[in-house]
């Protein structure tokens, strides 16, 4: 006999879904397809790339479900639906050949450019970080979480939140350096 899922946490859905249980992930998408889409819709306008990203999104979730830990499943997931809808818009941007804009339209494409560079590389230094530690500054920086509400979510003291972003930050600091000092 099947149980109900509908009555699991989201904690217990995640467990029984990196054990392979397609029903714990069928509720998980029962529970959050349509929030994900309605943010996604938000940004992207687009009915159908709404779908795409939220597809995205949980198709991913189901593929690496043996090796992400998932402190807050909706945390996660608003998350990836964010970097999802980015990915999105930025496959919108139409593309131009450089030398035909004006040369101030130029400038600002090359510091886009420039901006999309130091993002990724960013990203790939953050990628590097202790898991724990790129927990804490995501969620510090891209979800806007205070110290106080971090140290809650993932039940470490705020002295602990504070030495993550410290340890984040200066790593960042350190790796960046030389770009800074070349661009000014």
């Amino acid at each position: 006999m099947m149980s109900d899922y509908s009555y699991y946490a989201d904690d217990e859905l995640v467990q029984l879904m990196g054990k392979d249980d397609h029903n714990a992930f069928t509720e998980i998408y029962n529970r959050y397809w349509k929030r994900l889409y309605v943010l996604a819709y938000d940004r992207l306008r687009s009915r159908e790339l709404a779908e795409d990203v939220v597809q995205d999104v949980l198709t991913g979730l189901w593929q690496r479900r043996s090796q992400t830990i998932i402190r807050s499943l909706p945390a996660y997931l608003a998350t990836a639906n964010r970097y999802a809808v980015f990915t999105q818009l930025s496959k919108m941007i139409p593309v131009a050949a450089v030398e035909t804009l004006p040369e101030a339209v130029q400038a600002v494409t090359d510091d886009t450019a420039q901006l999309h560079f130091l993002q990724q590389s960013m990203q790939e230094q953050l990628k590097q970080l202790p898991e724990k530690c790129r927990i804490v500054f995501d969620y510090s920086r891209n979800m806007g979480m205070s110290n106080r509400e971090i140290a809650t979510e993932l039940k470490i003291s705020e002295k602990a939140v504070e030495k993550h972003i410290t340890k984040a930050l200066h790593r960042l600091r350190l790796q960046f350096r030389n770009y800074f000092h070349a661009l000014f």
